[in-house]
């Protein structure tokens, strides 16, 4: 159950995100909640995931989940610039989580 927890709290994490972008480019208050909603799910899901996942993984995989999810969204929702050396570089974003998951560090 920590695993959904943690991905959970990497796909709020984008959501907050996505409320930034929306409030710094846009000016609207709905990004403003999103921020609030967002980030304080994110924050919560990560402390319940941490019960038994550690830490050096645990936000490795968030920050990834955010990382990752927020450049694709980006690129299909912002018009930010596509590139298959960008996409190249979050797929190494994806080996590196995977590479610390296989090291045994839960």
């Amino acid at each position: 159950m920590d695993w959904v927890y943690l991905i959970a709290a990497g796909c709020c994490e984008v959501v907050g995100v996505t409320g930034f972008n929306q409030y710094a480019n846009q000016h609207r208050r709905r990004g403003v909640l999103l921020v609030a909603l967002g980030f304080s799910a994110s924050l919560s899901l990560l402390y319940l995931a941490m019960d038994t996942i550690s830490l050096g993984i645990a936000y490795a995989v968030f920050s990834g989940i955010g990382t990752v999810v927020s450049a694709i969204i980006g690129v299909l929702f912002w018009r930010e610039h596509f590139s298959f050396r960008r996409m190249a570089c979050i797929g190494l974003i994806v080996l590196s989580i995977v590479g610390l998951n296989l090291t045994g560090g839960h």
